[in-house]
């Protein structure tokens, strides 16, 4: 299920809440966020004005709008609600509930709240010779996400813009829209370059490489593989095949060439775009196309790309070697969830049911030669993914 989040807009009454509120929301639907707005005045009337006004009951009705915005953003929809309900143990509630949780408070002084008094309460407590008791037993936010001083040149638009762009900045994606779709391909190419640049990845060919190569590969194969990283099985097979390599972080593949063109290795040629899509210096007709743990880092619409592709340019009874997470790794466990088998930690991924990728194989038109999936083969580290191993040969349509 995908994730939402809560935007908690508080402060004292005239500070603007439903105003900066409502901004907030519409600009976040604008982004393609589903977006509900709530405003703390409009629930109580719904509720049928069954909650008094005294603080007891004030707190009570807080813990039923913070359940109410927790049970809205189970369901995937991120939710903006204007309200006082200013009591630090639902305010604690809330950050243990939600996992994306935004607590923005509008501090204005008292004066300027007086002036704007919308509901009439600074006039009832001047006339009984206390304005101070407007905010008697309410507790100000000790450590809320963002303070907003919503007053003077901050205009309501200026208040909605600087929470909108916290909320932003605290999600773990590179914007509000990853968090319920897969993240595009120019976000994506910006995570690996940016991996990359780290020269993080391993060296060495992975063992699905030399298990490949050295069992199933043909003599002279032209190998095509797609989401090289940085090379490190591409080099490898170049040592005996013709190698075409694609990734979509140009500081990768910038530096592949770099390191090929150093090492005077003529038979590898690396192209940076998105496999699928028409990329200049990509190959007519391969006789392997190559994938290591890039299939479950796309999106399903971007795997049937991939696949229809691979049967595109592979040669008759050509074959396409794959391998990467399933649904059953542990590592799906971790993150948050945005999507059927979608996670996301540090980036995206898509944890994929064997049973169900083979059945789109064979629509496609492959048949399959070889699959085993288990933990074991992938070890890095302290990391032992499950993944699964396919191969699978291209059928003549007839």
């Amino acid at each position: 299920m995908q994730v939402g989040g809560l935007i908690w807009v508080t402060g004292f009454s005239g500070a603007g809440k439903s105003t900066v509120g409502r901004i907030v929301s519409e600009a976040l639907k604008s982004k393609g966020l589903p977006v509900l707005f709530l405003d703390g005045d409009d629930l109580r009337s719904i509720l049928g004005e069954k909650f008094g006004h005294d603080l007891d009951e004030r707190k009570r009705l807080a813990y039923v709008y913070s359940r109410l915005c927790k049970r809205i953003c189970d369901n995937g929809i991120t939710v903006v609600i204007a309200t006082v309900a200013m009591f630090e143990s639902v305010r604690a509630e809330n950050r243990l509930s939600n996992l994306l949780y935004l607590e923005a408070y509008l501090d204005v002084p008292l004066d300027i709240r007086a002036e704007r008094d919308p509901k009439g309460i600074y006039i009832a407590a001047k006339a009984t010779g206390n304005i101070l008791s407007t905010s008697i037993g309410f507790e100000e936010p000790s450590n809320p996400d963002i303070i907003v001083k919503n007053f003077g040149k901050t205009t309501p638009q200026i208040a909605a813009t600087e929470i909108i762009e916290k909320f932003m900045n605290t999600l773990p994606l590179p914007d509000a829209v990853s968090i319920r779709t897969p993240a595009s391909y120019d976000e994506r190419a910006k995570y690996w370059d940016s991996y990359y640049k780290k020269r993080a990845a391993p060296t060495p060919p992975s063992s699905f490489a030399i298990f490949c190569n050295e069992n199933h590969f043909g003599d002279h194969c032209h190998v095509l593989e797609f989401g090289c990283g940085n090379g490190r099985d591409s080099f490898y097979f170049s040592k005996k095949h013709r190698v075409t390599a694609i990734d979509q972080s140009v500081v990768a593949t910038n530096t592949n060439k770099q390191r090929a063109h150093d090492e005077g290795i003529l038979n590898i040629d690396f192209v940076d775009g998105e496999f699928g899509k028409k990329t200049s210096g990509m190959p007519a007709v391969v006789d392997v196309v190559y994938g290591r743990f890039v299939m479950h880092a796309m999106s399903l619409e971007d795997e049937n790309q991939a696949l229809n592709h691979s049967y595109q340019i592979l040669k008759p009874e050509g074959k396409i070697y794959l391998e990467f997470r399933t649904d059953k790794d542990r590592l799906m466990n971790d993150g948050i969830t945005v999507g059927l088998n979608e996670r996301v930690t540090d980036h995206y991924r898509r944890f994929i049911n064997l049973d169900e990728f083979c059945e789109r194989l064979a629509q496609v038109g492959f048949a399959i030669d070889y699959c085993v999936e288990k933990s074991g083969l992938a070890k890095h580290g302290k990391d032992d993914p499950t993944v699964a191993r396919v191969i699978a040969r291209k059928l003549i349509h007839t």
